[in-house]
């Protein structure tokens, strides 16, 4: 909109469009902002009637003045205006995570007033138009900029009225100079308007919200239930881990008492702990399995040695890393014992894994 052009004159208290007056001076209309003469501009063939102040001067206001005036003299005549519609959500969070939510929708609705009161201060702020039905109050404001004016929404959130804002700044000087077209904008077109706060909006989404915190109490209470049932069902599976990690180390400690012993029974001999040596206790340990155990074992990840199927432990390291897997062997691989230690990297990272074993296997070498 180019504010320069005034849609509206006034004479004697009464606003006129440029096209209801005589061209020019002749017009005798003032501007709505400055009182000071202005020019009707009507008798254009290709120009938008409108109004010039007769003098050039720096007066803004006579556009925004002149516009408002005229909105609110629609509302006071009519004394009824379309309520923007609503749409809000209540969310109420659970102690479980859970999100609820319901939406309320108000849709656009005619309402019809009481009484009009026109430009009404209350506690300090201007309000444009207040509508009055029954006991309650409807505050208007009418926007003329397209700035957002944060201090004066905040005003209006703090008085106990509803008050809703319709936006005219957007509006052409041809839709204003149409009565039709200004007055659906200004009545009862939902597009320019919107609430400020709605008491009756603000209620409902109470309403819901105690539904919604009395439902999530039932959920807390519930969570908590199942939280508590998690609780003990976790200590008692700590407990069995711990009761189970109790046993296995005091199996590994009789394990090691009895490797140590069985140890001091063995003659002293110097161990073969080349890779070369340690193939061949390893290729004995798989013989005595299909020869002793039925072909089935335990194999160390350390030392990777045999031992008998019932073992816990690895009967001859004790290296920190050692777990055992049970094995099944062909009962065919005797015959190729020594390729497979020829080409396997088992003897040598059981030399790495278990430099000394403390219990030698009692075996035939192969």
């Amino acid at each position: 909109m180019h504010e320069t052009k005034i849609p509206f004159g006034e004479r004697d208290g009464i606003l006129f469009r440029a096209h209801e007056v005589e061209n020019g001076l002749r017009c005798g209309c003032v501007c709505p902002g400055c009182q000071q003469p202005l020019n009707a501009a009507n008798n254009g063939e290709k120009v938008i009637p409108h109004f010039r102040h007769a003098k050039s001067n720096d007066c803004f206001d006579g556009f925004r003045e002149g516009v408002r005036r005229a909105a609110v003299a629609l509302i006071a005549q009519h004394k009824q205006l379309m309520l923007p519609a609503l749409i809000e959500t209540v969310r109420v969070a659970t102690q479980g995570g859970r999100l609820l939510e319901k939406k309320i929708e108000l849709q656009p609705v005619v309402t019809t007033a009481d009484s009009v009161e026109r430009f009404v201060d209350l506690d300090g702020l201007r309000c444009h138009a207040v509508l009055h039905q029954s006991d309650r109050q409807l505050i208007i404001r009418i926007k003329l900029s397209a700035r957002t004016e944060y201090e004066r929404y905040r005003q209006l959130e703090a008085l106990e009225h509803s008050s809703m804002e319709i936006a005219l700044h957007n509006l052409t000087l041809e839709q204003i100079n149409d009565p039709a077209s200004f007055e659906r904008a200004v009545l009862y077109d939902p597009a320019t308007r919107r609430w400020i706060r709605s008491m009756r909006g603000e209620k409902l989404m109470a309403i819901v919200g105690e539904k919604l915190e009395s439902l999530a109490s039932e959920l807390n209470a519930q969570w908590h239930f199942e939280q508590l049932k998690r609780e003990v069902a976790e200590k008692a599976r700590q407990l069995a881990l711990d009761e189970e990690k109790a046993k296995l180390q005091l199996a590994l400690d009789e394990h090691r008492a009895h490797q140590l012993q069985k140890a001091s029974e063995q003659p002293p001999i110097d161990q073969d702990n080349t890779v070369k040596g340690r193939a061949a206790l390893i290729a004995g340990t798989m013989l005595k399995a299909v020869q002793a155990w039925g072909a089935k074992a335990i194999e160390c990840s350390a030392c990777h040695l045999l031992s008998p199927p019932e073992s816990q432990f690895c009967l001859y390291c004790d290296s920190q890393t050692s777990k055992v897997n049970q094995v099944v062997l062909s009962p065919d691989i005797i015959w190729t014992l020594g390729k497979r230690m020829r080409c396997s990297a088992k003897p040598e990272m059981s030399v790495k894994a278990a430099p000394q074993l403390i219990v030698r296997p009692d075996i035939e070498l192969v």
